[in-house]
């Protein structure tokens, strides 16, 4: 179940949006502010998914609120819910990232529908963030695997074989010229490298390829087709898909820093 702070200086307004979110049976629990500076002050200390505000509130208004609570946490959600729909508002809400942006008073088919999107979105995430957490488990548990590889045979093997990996990553390695320079049959080593690391050859291949290309857009000006190159993809659009399943953007906007 996710987490949604309703922020508005009426309370009625507040507690018309709980009842559309209980009656109509959402993932949802609920908090509540009055103001914007008491809405940062929950986002500070509490998880929250989804925040739905006002804009003109006294103290802060939603859009600062927003704007805030996004440099918190670049996953939230934000829905406005005001009656001010104004172009200027509207222009302000896309630059901060804002979901969507709902005119009081709110339908109740259109809430559902939107409601019901972003939840979805939550879901998104949330399954990016733990294939993201697993990928990156897997990159650990082979640079662990190498530092405590001794002299017993499968593990020695293993050892040697993410080694190359880790030198030889920018190069066409695959699963047969592995096996070659392990001597043993491509499917001998695959099953033994699954047994022994719990991840498959190929998949952990893929982890330390896409750590390194997320390096070098940091911590370089290279052009993102090289980077491509330098880490093993020839095929540049394969090389910003796979990217973006692991990192849940592209690259350029890792590079940039950029939550959406």
């Amino acid at each position: 179940m996710y987490k949604a702070l309703i922020v508005d200086d009426e309370k009625i307004e507040r507690e018309g949006i709980k009842f559309l979110i209980e009656t109509m049976g959402l993932n949802l629990t609920t908090a509540e502010a009055e103001n914007g500076v008491k809405a940062l002050d929950y986002l500070q200390a509490h998880e929250v998914d989804i925040l739905f505000t006002d804009i003109r509130m006294p103290f802060m208004d939603g859009l600062a609120l927003a704007s805030q609570a996004k440099k918190l946490n670049p996953k939230l959600k934000v829905i406005i819910v005001s009656a001010f729909g104004e172009f200027e508002y509207a222009k302000q809400a896309i630059q901060i990232h804002v979901i969507h942006y709902l005119l009081k008073p709110v339908e109740v088919a259109e809430f559902l529908e939107v409601v019901t999107q972003v939840v979805t979105l939550c879901d998104e995430d949330r399954e990016q963030r733990e294939q993201t957490l697993k990928l990156q488990q897997v990159n650990e548990m082979g640079n662990r695997y190498v530092q405590q590889s001794s002299a017993e045979s499968p593990r020695k093997v293993i050892g040697e074989v993410i080694k190359v990996i880790h030198r030889d990553y920018g190069q066409d390695i695959s699963l047969d010229s592995l096996a070659e320079k392990a001597c043993l049959s491509p499917s001998y080593l695959s099953h033994l490298f699954k047994k022994e690391t719990g991840a498959s050859l190929v998949k952990y291949i893929t982890c330390y390829r896409l750590d390194k290309a997320g390096e070098l857009l940091r911590s370089t000006n290279k052009k993102i087709s090289d980077i491509s190159n330098e880490v093993g993809y020839t095929n540049f659009a394969y090389f910003c898909s796979i990217f973006k399943n692991y990192y849940g953007k592209t690259p350029a906007k890792y590079r940039e820093g950029d939550p959406a």
